[in-house]
């Protein structure tokens, strides 16, 4: 095999890995922005549920309240508080969760030859 002939047939191998390399690269970067994407809605949920505004609901005053009306409704109200609480931490889960995923993806990543 003649040194061009041997360089020709490197070149080959070295433009089909990085053809593989780049396909592979790209299909990471879409799950990395599917990933983001999710983070980004995770975080726009996050802030709405923060906004809650429970204690306005809690505290209506016992005088306007008759009987037992008023511990029900604050036994209600604290289960909303736990529910909230509860998605709040699972949310904050998934988001630790997607993190971690990127990174492991990024690090998933394979290196272009060079001529």
């Amino acid at each position: 095999m003649t040194p061009e002939e041997a360089l020709v047939e490197r070149m080959a191998k070295v433009a089909a890995h990085n053809a593989a390399v780049h396909q592979h690269n790209a299909a990471i970067e879409r799950k990395i922005e599917k990933l983001k994407q999710a983070i980004n809605r995770l975080t726009a949920v996050q802030a709405e549920l923060d906004g809650l505004k429970i204690d306005k609901i809690q505290h209506g005053g016992e005088n306007v309240w008759r009987g037992n009306v008023y511990r029900e409704h604050q036994q209600k109200v604290g289960y909303v508080k736990d529910d909230i609480d509860g998605f709040s931490s699972l949310m904050g889960d998934a988001f630790e969760d997607y993190s971690n995923t990127i990174s492991r993806l990024k690090s998933e990543k394979k290196s272009y030859w060079i001529t």
